[in-house]
Protein backbone atom coordinates (compact mmCIF):
# COMPACT_ATOMS: atom_id res chain seq x y z
CA UNK A 1 0.00 0.00 0.00
CA UNK A 2 1.46 3.15 -0.82
CA UNK A 3 0.63 6.62 0.15
CA UNK A 4 1.61 10.24 -1.73
CA UNK A 5 2.59 12.02 0.72
CA UNK A 6 1.38 15.42 -1.05
CA UNK A 7 -1.76 15.10 -1.62
CA UNK A 8 -3.92 18.64 -2.45
CA UNK A 9 -4.98 20.56 0.09
CA UNK A 10 -9.03 19.78 -0.81
CA UNK A 11 -9.75 16.91 -2.32
CA UNK A 12 -9.51 14.63 -4.79
CA UNK A 13 -12.70 15.86 -6.51
CA UNK A 14 -11.69 19.69 -6.40
CA UNK A 15 -8.68 19.01 -7.84
CA UNK A 16 -9.94 16.91 -10.76
CA UNK A 17 -12.42 19.58 -11.64
CA UNK A 18 -10.22 22.40 -12.14
CA UNK A 19 -11.96 22.95 -15.53
CA UNK A 20 -15.08 23.90 -13.92
CA UNK A 21 -13.70 26.18 -11.15
CA UNK A 22 -14.41 29.83 -11.58
CA UNK A 23 -13.03 33.37 -9.98
CA UNK A 24 -16.25 34.91 -8.78
CA UNK A 25 -16.31 38.67 -6.57
CA UNK A 26 -16.54 39.07 -2.83
CA UNK A 27 -19.65 41.19 -1.82
CA UNK A 28 -18.18 44.84 -1.57
CA UNK A 29 -20.37 46.82 -1.37
CA UNK A 30 -24.11 47.22 0.86
CA UNK A 31 -27.18 45.45 -1.54
CA UNK A 32 -30.82 44.61 -1.99
CA UNK A 33 -32.50 41.14 -2.87
CA UNK A 34 -35.26 39.37 -2.88
CA UNK A 35 -33.83 36.53 -1.09
CA UNK A 36 -30.33 35.93 0.23
CA UNK A 37 -28.99 32.36 0.88
CA UNK A 38 -25.98 31.94 3.08
CA UNK A 39 -23.90 29.41 1.43
CA UNK A 40 -22.64 27.89 -1.86
CA UNK A 41 -23.08 23.98 -1.22
CA UNK A 42 -25.69 22.00 -2.66
CA UNK A 43 -28.81 22.83 -0.38
CA UNK A 44 -27.72 26.85 -1.16
CA UNK A 45 -27.24 26.37 -5.19
CA UNK A 46 -30.34 24.02 -5.50
CA UNK A 47 -32.39 25.99 -3.69
CA UNK A 48 -31.78 29.49 -6.10
CA UNK A 49 -32.03 27.02 -8.74
CA UNK A 50 -35.81 26.20 -8.23
CA UNK A 51 -36.69 29.67 -6.99
CA UNK A 52 -35.49 31.28 -10.20
CA UNK A 53 -37.09 28.30 -12.10
CA UNK A 54 -40.58 28.98 -9.95
CA UNK A 55 -40.12 33.04 -10.46
CA UNK A 56 -36.97 33.98 -12.93
CA UNK A 57 -37.29 37.96 -11.86
CA UNK A 58 -36.78 37.16 -8.89
CA UNK A 59 -33.58 38.96 -7.35
CA UNK A 60 -31.34 36.27 -5.34
CA UNK A 61 -27.73 36.14 -4.03
CA UNK A 62 -25.84 33.84 -2.28
CA UNK A 63 -22.92 34.82 -0.07
CA UNK A 64 -20.37 32.10 0.25
CA UNK A 65 -17.65 32.21 3.01
CA UNK A 66 -15.29 30.39 0.78
CA UNK A 67 -15.94 28.77 -2.78
CA UNK A 68 -18.67 27.11 -4.44
CA UNK A 69 -18.88 23.51 -3.09
CA UNK A 70 -15.94 24.31 -0.60
CA UNK A 71 -17.64 22.26 2.16
CA UNK A 72 -18.99 19.21 2.12
CA UNK A 73 -20.36 19.44 -1.44
CA UNK A 74 -17.38 19.00 -2.68
CA UNK A 75 -15.76 16.65 -0.74
CA UNK A 76 -18.41 13.67 0.02
CA UNK A 77 -18.02 9.98 -1.56
CA UNK A 78 -20.05 10.80 -4.78
CA UNK A 79 -23.16 9.01 -3.39
CA UNK A 80 -26.32 10.55 -4.48
CA UNK A 81 -28.91 8.23 -3.27
CA UNK A 82 -32.48 7.95 -1.58
CA UNK A 83 -31.71 7.15 2.42
CA UNK A 84 -32.49 10.07 4.50
CA UNK A 85 -30.61 10.15 7.83
CA UNK A 86 -33.17 9.44 10.56
CA UNK A 87 -36.21 8.41 8.37
CA UNK A 88 -36.09 5.33 10.22
CA UNK A 89 -37.17 7.24 13.38
CA UNK A 90 -40.76 8.12 11.35
CA UNK A 91 -41.21 4.37 9.89
CA UNK A 92 -41.03 3.12 13.23
CA UNK A 93 -43.30 5.12 14.74
CA UNK A 94 -46.89 3.83 13.79
CA UNK A 95 -48.07 7.53 14.39
CA UNK A 96 -45.49 8.84 11.83
CA UNK A 97 -45.39 6.02 9.51
CA UNK A 98 -47.17 6.79 6.28
CA UNK A 99 -45.89 10.18 6.38
CA UNK A 100 -42.22 8.36 6.66
CA UNK A 101 -42.95 6.28 3.46
CA UNK A 102 -44.50 9.49 1.76
CA UNK A 103 -41.24 10.85 2.34
CA UNK A 104 -39.07 8.19 1.53
CA UNK A 105 -40.66 8.03 -2.23
CA UNK A 106 -40.10 11.50 -2.67
CA UNK A 107 -36.25 10.26 -1.87
CA UNK A 108 -36.94 7.81 -4.52
CA UNK A 109 -37.51 10.71 -6.89
CA UNK A 110 -34.74 12.79 -5.95
CA UNK A 111 -32.20 10.46 -7.56
CA UNK A 112 -34.08 10.99 -10.88
CA UNK A 113 -34.46 14.20 -10.71
CA UNK A 114 -31.02 15.45 -10.07
CA UNK A 115 -30.06 13.24 -13.08
CA UNK A 116 -32.70 15.01 -15.15
CA UNK A 117 -31.22 18.58 -14.41
CA UNK A 118 -27.76 17.48 -14.88
CA UNK A 119 -28.78 16.99 -18.26
CA UNK A 120 -30.77 19.07 -18.90
CA UNK A 121 -28.50 21.73 -18.00
CA UNK A 122 -25.31 19.81 -19.17
CA UNK A 123 -23.79 19.84 -16.18
CA UNK A 124 -21.21 17.20 -16.42
CA UNK A 125 -20.75 15.59 -13.32
CA UNK A 126 -20.33 12.11 -14.29
CA UNK A 127 -24.27 10.93 -13.01
CA UNK A 128 -24.32 6.84 -13.84
CA UNK A 129 -27.55 5.59 -12.01
CA UNK A 130 -26.06 1.95 -11.53
CA UNK A 131 -27.32 1.79 -8.00
CA UNK A 132 -25.83 0.95 -4.43
CA UNK A 133 -24.37 -2.57 -2.95
CA UNK A 134 -24.66 -2.62 0.94
CA UNK A 135 -23.06 -6.19 1.76
CA UNK A 136 -22.85 -8.30 4.13
CA UNK A 137 -19.23 -9.91 4.76
CA UNK A 138 -20.68 -11.30 8.32
CA UNK A 139 -23.00 -13.31 9.98
CA UNK A 140 -24.03 -10.72 12.24
CA UNK A 141 -24.18 -8.80 9.27
CA UNK A 142 -26.76 -11.16 7.33
CA UNK A 143 -28.60 -10.95 10.41
CA UNK A 144 -28.98 -7.07 9.80
CA UNK A 145 -29.58 -7.11 6.33
CA UNK A 146 -32.50 -9.64 6.52
CA UNK A 147 -34.14 -8.03 9.56
CA UNK A 148 -33.56 -5.17 7.17
CA UNK A 149 -34.98 -6.37 3.96
CA UNK A 150 -37.93 -7.41 5.99
CA UNK A 151 -38.83 -4.60 7.29
CA UNK A 152 -38.34 -2.37 4.01
CA UNK A 153 -40.70 -5.46 2.61
CA UNK A 154 -43.13 -4.56 5.29
CA UNK A 155 -43.28 -0.85 4.48
CA UNK A 156 -44.47 -1.73 1.28
CA UNK A 157 -41.49 -1.30 -0.93
CA UNK A 158 -40.47 -3.56 -3.64
CA UNK A 159 -37.88 -5.59 -5.32
CA UNK A 160 -37.85 -2.26 -8.10
CA UNK A 161 -36.64 -0.29 -4.62
CA UNK A 162 -34.24 -2.83 -3.22
CA UNK A 163 -33.51 -6.21 -3.88
CA UNK A 164 -31.50 -8.74 -1.78
CA UNK A 165 -29.03 -10.85 -3.49
CA UNK A 166 -27.25 -14.03 -2.16
CA UNK A 167 -23.75 -14.40 -2.08
CA UNK A 168 -22.83 -15.45 -5.85
CA UNK A 169 -25.42 -12.69 -6.97
CA UNK A 170 -23.37 -10.33 -5.07
CA UNK A 171 -20.06 -11.37 -6.42
CA UNK A 172 -22.13 -11.17 -10.20
CA UNK A 173 -21.81 -7.52 -9.52
CA UNK A 174 -19.12 -6.76 -6.98
CA UNK A 175 -15.97 -9.27 -6.07
CA UNK A 176 -16.25 -8.26 -2.40
CA UNK A 177 -14.02 -10.36 -0.47
CA UNK A 178 -16.22 -12.74 2.07
CA UNK A 179 -19.23 -11.20 0.70
CA UNK A 180 -22.32 -13.45 1.87
CA UNK A 181 -24.94 -11.52 0.62
CA UNK A 182 -26.54 -7.90 0.04
CA UNK A 183 -29.29 -5.22 -1.24
CA UNK A 184 -29.00 -3.89 -4.14
CA UNK A 185 -30.36 -0.13 -3.98
CA UNK A 186 -31.54 0.99 -7.15
CA UNK A 187 -32.62 4.67 -6.42
CA UNK A 188 -28.50 5.53 -6.32
CA UNK A 189 -25.80 7.05 -8.64
CA UNK A 190 -22.33 7.95 -8.74
CA UNK A 191 -21.61 11.24 -9.89
CA UNK A 192 -18.88 13.50 -9.25
CA UNK A 193 -19.81 15.50 -6.23
CA UNK A 194 -17.44 18.81 -6.97
CA UNK A 195 -18.07 18.83 -10.74
CA UNK A 196 -22.16 18.82 -9.46
CA UNK A 197 -21.22 21.54 -7.33
CA UNK A 198 -19.63 23.95 -9.59
CA UNK A 199 -21.52 23.24 -12.27
CA UNK A 200 -24.36 24.25 -10.58
CA UNK A 201 -23.17 27.44 -9.04
CA UNK A 202 -22.32 28.26 -12.93
CA UNK A 203 -26.18 27.09 -14.03
CA UNK A 204 -27.46 29.90 -11.53
CA UNK A 205 -25.40 32.53 -12.55
CA UNK A 206 -26.81 31.92 -16.03
CA UNK A 207 -29.96 32.21 -14.67
CA UNK A 208 -29.51 35.65 -13.03
CA UNK A 209 -28.28 34.15 -9.23
CA UNK A 210 -25.73 36.39 -8.16
CA UNK A 211 -23.10 34.47 -6.26
CA UNK A 212 -20.17 35.88 -4.00
CA UNK A 213 -17.21 34.10 -2.94
CA UNK A 214 -14.43 34.96 -0.15
CA UNK A 215 -17.56 36.78 2.12
CA UNK A 216 -17.64 34.96 5.15
CA UNK A 217 -21.28 35.97 7.01
CA UNK A 218 -21.13 37.15 10.80
CA UNK A 219 -24.22 37.73 11.06
CA UNK A 220 -27.77 36.63 10.14
CA UNK A 221 -30.75 38.99 11.49
CA UNK A 222 -34.42 38.95 9.59
CA UNK A 223 -33.77 40.54 6.63
CA UNK A 224 -30.32 41.16 6.66
CA UNK A 225 -26.68 39.68 6.06
CA UNK A 226 -23.68 41.54 7.77
CA UNK A 227 -20.15 40.15 5.95
CA UNK A 228 -16.84 41.99 6.46
CA UNK A 229 -17.14 44.19 3.38
CA UNK A 230 -21.07 44.54 2.62
CA UNK A 231 -24.24 43.62 3.20
CA UNK A 232 -27.29 42.14 2.21
CA UNK A 233 -31.15 43.24 2.73
CA UNK A 234 -34.00 40.96 1.64
CA UNK A 235 -37.44 40.18 2.39
CA UNK A 236 -36.13 36.39 2.63
CA UNK A 237 -33.02 34.91 4.06
CA UNK A 238 -32.20 30.91 4.07
CA UNK A 239 -29.25 29.74 5.23
CA UNK A 240 -27.39 26.69 4.34
CA UNK A 241 -24.29 26.11 5.89
CA UNK A 242 -23.99 22.48 7.27
CA UNK A 243 -21.08 21.77 9.23
CA UNK A 244 -19.80 25.19 9.20
CA UNK A 245 -23.22 26.54 11.20
CA UNK A 246 -20.64 27.71 14.22
CA UNK A 247 -19.45 30.01 12.48
CA UNK A 248 -21.85 32.60 12.05
CA UNK A 249 -22.36 34.43 15.60
CA UNK A 250 -25.26 33.20 17.59
CA UNK A 251 -25.86 29.51 15.80
CA UNK A 252 -23.53 27.93 18.22
CA UNK A 253 -24.57 24.33 18.83
CA UNK A 254 -27.19 24.30 16.55
CA UNK A 255 -26.09 21.91 14.20
CA UNK A 256 -22.36 20.52 15.01
CA UNK A 257 -19.32 19.64 12.35
CA UNK A 258 -18.59 15.41 12.02
CA UNK A 259 -15.55 14.74 10.33
CA UNK A 260 -15.27 12.24 7.54
CA UNK A 261 -11.79 11.05 5.75
CA UNK A 262 -11.40 9.89 2.22
CA UNK A 263 -8.55 8.48 -0.23
CA UNK A 264 -8.77 7.79 -3.95
CA UNK A 265 -6.59 5.23 -5.49
CA UNK A 266 -4.60 5.77 -8.38
CA UNK A 267 -6.59 4.76 -12.12
CA UNK A 268 -6.78 0.64 -11.96
CA UNK A 269 -5.88 -0.84 -15.24
CA UNK A 270 -8.21 -3.59 -17.25
CA UNK A 271 -6.20 -6.87 -14.86
CA UNK A 272 -6.97 -4.74 -11.63
CA UNK A 273 -10.73 -3.80 -12.21
CA UNK A 274 -11.46 -7.74 -13.01
CA UNK A 275 -9.84 -8.94 -9.80
CA UNK A 276 -12.34 -6.82 -7.99
CA UNK A 277 -15.23 -7.69 -10.62
CA UNK A 278 -16.27 -4.14 -11.35
CA UNK A 279 -18.76 -4.06 -14.36
CA UNK A 280 -20.77 -0.53 -13.41
CA UNK A 281 -20.16 2.20 -11.08
CA UNK A 282 -21.90 0.61 -8.46
CA UNK A 283 -21.53 2.94 -5.11
CA UNK A 284 -20.93 0.24 -2.12
CA UNK A 285 -20.62 0.06 1.43
CA UNK A 286 -21.03 -2.81 4.31
CA UNK A 287 -23.00 -2.66 7.18
CA UNK A 288 -20.37 -1.66 10.06
CA UNK A 289 -22.11 0.89 11.87
CA UNK A 290 -18.98 2.71 11.45
CA UNK A 291 -20.20 3.74 8.16
CA UNK A 292 -18.20 2.78 5.00
CA UNK A 293 -18.79 4.29 1.61
CA UNK A 294 -16.86 3.47 -2.01
CA UNK A 295 -17.69 4.34 -5.74
CA UNK A 296 -15.93 3.63 -8.98
CA UNK A 297 -14.67 6.94 -10.64
CA UNK A 298 -15.16 7.81 -14.27
CA UNK A 299 -11.69 7.33 -14.49
CA UNK A 300 -11.53 3.86 -12.92
CA UNK A 301 -10.27 4.84 -9.47
CA UNK A 302 -11.82 3.67 -6.59
CA UNK A 303 -12.94 6.78 -3.81
CA UNK A 304 -13.71 5.34 -0.41
CA UNK A 305 -14.55 6.89 2.79
CA UNK A 306 -15.27 5.46 6.51
CA UNK A 307 -15.06 6.75 10.24
CA UNK A 308 -16.26 9.89 11.50
CA UNK A 309 -15.09 11.99 14.34
CA UNK A 310 -15.73 14.90 16.02
CA UNK A 311 -13.55 17.72 17.73
CA UNK A 312 -13.70 19.33 20.98
CA UNK A 313 -15.18 22.90 21.14
CA UNK A 314 -17.19 21.44 17.61
CA UNK A 315 -13.90 22.98 15.89
CA UNK A 316 -13.24 22.12 12.34
CA UNK A 317 -10.55 19.75 11.73
CA UNK A 318 -7.54 20.35 9.13
CA UNK A 319 -6.22 17.35 7.36
CA UNK A 320 -2.72 16.63 7.30
CA UNK A 321 -1.53 13.83 4.45
CA UNK A 322 0.31 12.13 7.84
CA UNK A 323 -3.34 11.60 9.95
CA UNK A 324 -2.76 7.71 10.63
CA UNK A 325 -6.40 7.61 9.98
CA UNK A 326 -6.12 8.12 6.54
CA UNK A 327 -3.87 4.27 6.61
CA UNK A 328 -7.02 2.83 8.44
CA UNK A 329 -8.95 4.42 5.24
CA UNK A 330 -6.72 2.34 3.23
CA UNK A 331 -6.69 -0.97 5.25
CA UNK A 332 -10.60 -0.54 5.73
CA UNK A 333 -10.81 -0.45 1.30
CA UNK A 334 -8.86 -3.17 1.18
CA UNK A 335 -10.68 -5.85 3.52
CA UNK A 336 -13.52 -5.19 0.80
CA UNK A 337 -10.89 -6.00 -2.65
CA UNK A 338 -7.60 -7.41 -1.30
CA UNK A 339 -6.41 -8.07 -4.87
CA UNK A 340 -5.77 -4.59 -4.70
CA UNK A 341 -2.88 -4.82 -2.20
CA UNK A 342 0.12 -2.43 -3.39
CA UNK A 343 -2.07 0.05 -5.15
CA UNK A 344 -1.43 3.69 -4.75
CA UNK A 345 -3.35 6.18 -3.07
CA UNK A 346 -3.35 9.64 -4.89
CA UNK A 347 -5.25 10.82 -2.71
CA UNK A 348 -6.49 11.82 0.68
CA UNK A 349 -8.63 14.01 2.23
CA UNK A 350 -10.94 15.25 5.20
CA UNK A 351 -14.29 17.31 5.57
CA UNK A 352 -17.39 18.13 7.85
CA UNK A 353 -20.79 17.00 7.86
CA UNK A 354 -23.88 19.09 9.66
CA UNK A 355 -25.67 16.81 12.49
CA UNK A 356 -28.52 18.16 14.63
CA UNK A 357 -29.28 17.08 18.52
CA UNK A 358 -32.07 15.24 16.65
CA UNK A 359 -29.54 13.24 14.26
CA UNK A 360 -32.20 14.22 11.43
CA UNK A 361 -32.34 16.96 8.94
CA UNK A 362 -34.75 19.39 8.84
CA UNK A 363 -36.07 21.92 6.32
CA UNK A 364 -37.56 24.88 7.97
CA UNK A 365 -39.52 27.87 6.70
CA UNK A 366 -41.05 31.17 8.74
CA UNK A 367 -43.30 33.33 6.51
CA UNK A 368 -43.62 35.97 9.41
CA UNK A 369 -40.00 36.51 9.78
CA UNK A 370 -38.71 35.33 6.33
CA UNK A 371 -36.18 33.38 7.72
CA UNK A 372 -35.17 29.51 6.96
CA UNK A 373 -32.85 27.03 6.69
CA UNK A 374 -32.14 23.45 5.62
CA UNK A 375 -29.72 20.86 7.02
CA UNK A 376 -28.28 18.73 9.10
CA UNK A 377 -27.77 15.69 6.04
CA UNK A 378 -25.65 13.80 8.51
CA UNK A 379 -23.70 12.33 5.38
CA UNK A 380 -26.31 11.55 3.26
CA UNK A 381 -26.62 15.21 1.61
CA UNK A 382 -26.54 14.73 -1.99
CA UNK A 383 -29.96 13.69 -2.22
CA UNK A 384 -31.43 14.90 0.76
CA UNK A 385 -30.12 18.78 -0.31
CA UNK A 386 -31.80 18.38 -3.61
CA UNK A 387 -35.38 17.65 -2.12
CA UNK A 388 -34.37 20.39 0.56
CA UNK A 389 -33.83 22.67 -2.07
CA UNK A 390 -36.93 22.05 -4.34
CA UNK A 391 -39.10 22.22 -0.60
CA UNK A 392 -37.56 25.59 0.85
CA UNK A 393 -38.03 27.19 -3.06
CA UNK A 394 -41.81 25.61 -2.67
CA UNK A 395 -41.94 26.91 0.77
CA UNK A 396 -40.98 30.52 -0.19
CA UNK A 397 -43.17 30.72 -2.89
CA UNK A 398 -46.13 29.87 -1.15
CA UNK A 399 -46.87 26.64 -3.27
CA UNK A 400 -48.85 23.68 -1.34
CA UNK A 401 -46.96 20.56 -3.08
CA UNK A 402 -45.82 16.76 -1.68
CA UNK A 403 -43.36 18.02 -0.41
CA UNK A 404 -44.43 20.68 1.92
CA UNK A 405 -46.27 18.30 3.62
CA UNK A 406 -43.82 15.99 4.85
CA UNK A 407 -42.52 15.30 8.57
CA UNK A 408 -38.87 16.68 8.05
CA UNK A 409 -40.65 20.53 6.81
CA UNK A 410 -41.01 22.45 9.96
CA UNK A 411 -41.23 19.88 12.40
CA UNK A 412 -42.35 20.56 16.02
CA UNK A 413 -41.00 22.32 18.96
CA UNK A 414 -37.54 24.65 18.27
CA UNK A 415 -34.52 23.47 17.15
CA UNK A 416 -32.80 21.60 20.30
CA UNK A 417 -29.35 22.44 20.46
CA UNK A 418 -26.42 19.94 21.41
CA UNK A 419 -25.09 20.15 25.23
CA UNK A 420 -22.46 22.26 26.29
CA UNK A 421 -18.77 21.01 26.16
CA UNK A 422 -17.66 18.98 27.73
CA UNK A 423 -20.67 16.53 27.68
CA UNK A 424 -21.19 17.27 23.66
CA UNK A 425 -17.83 15.26 22.84
CA UNK A 426 -17.85 12.51 26.13
CA UNK A 427 -21.30 11.62 24.70
CA UNK A 428 -20.39 11.76 21.25
CA UNK A 429 -16.92 10.21 21.40
CA UNK A 430 -18.10 7.57 23.96
CA UNK A 431 -20.62 6.64 21.47
CA UNK A 432 -18.26 6.16 18.63
CA UNK A 433 -15.87 3.92 20.77
CA UNK A 434 -18.60 1.55 21.53
CA UNK A 435 -19.69 1.45 17.58
CA UNK A 436 -15.51 0.82 16.82
CA UNK A 437 -15.65 -1.68 19.49
CA UNK A 438 -18.77 -3.21 18.50
CA UNK A 439 -17.60 -3.71 14.90
CA UNK A 440 -14.23 -4.84 16.02
CA UNK A 441 -16.10 -7.71 18.42
CA UNK A 442 -17.72 -8.94 15.30
CA UNK A 443 -14.73 -9.26 13.00
CA UNK A 444 -12.75 -11.13 15.60
CA UNK A 445 -15.63 -13.84 16.75
CA UNK A 446 -15.49 -11.95 20.31
CA UNK A 447 -18.70 -12.55 22.41
CA UNK A 448 -17.83 -8.92 23.71
CA UNK A 449 -20.21 -7.60 20.82
CA UNK A 450 -23.85 -8.00 21.85
CA UNK A 451 -21.97 -6.31 25.18
CA UNK A 452 -21.09 -3.34 23.40
CA UNK A 453 -24.74 -3.08 21.51
CA UNK A 454 -26.32 -3.68 24.53
CA UNK A 455 -24.18 -0.58 26.30
CA UNK A 456 -25.36 1.32 22.88
CA UNK A 457 -28.86 0.49 23.33
CA UNK A 458 -28.94 1.67 27.00
CA UNK A 459 -26.44 5.02 27.04
CA UNK A 460 -27.79 6.20 23.22
CA UNK A 461 -31.91 4.77 22.98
Amino acid sequence: MERNESFPAVSFWHDSAKDFQETRNRLETDIHADVAIVGAGYTGLWTAYYLKKNNPALNIVIVEAETAGFGASGRNGGWCSAYLSGIHQWLDDPAWREDGVRLQRLMFNTVADVGQVTRAESIDCHFERSGGLEVAVLPQHMDRLQREIQQLRDLGFSEDDYRFLDAVQVRGKLNVDRALGGIHLSHCAAIHPARLALGLATTVERLGVSVFENSPVLSVNQGLLTTPHGTVKAEVVLVATEGYSDSIKGRARRLIPIHSRMVVTEPLDPDQLSEIGFKQRYCFGNLDRLVTYGQLTADNRIAFGCRGSYQFGSKIRTFHPQDPDFDLVCKTLLRFFPGLSGVAFTHAWGGCMGVTRSLRPAVSFDRNSGMGWAGGYFGNGVGAAHLAGQTLADLVAGHETDRVNTPWVNPPGKLQRWEPEPMRWLGIETRSRLMQWADQAEYRGSRLAPVYDKALEVLFP
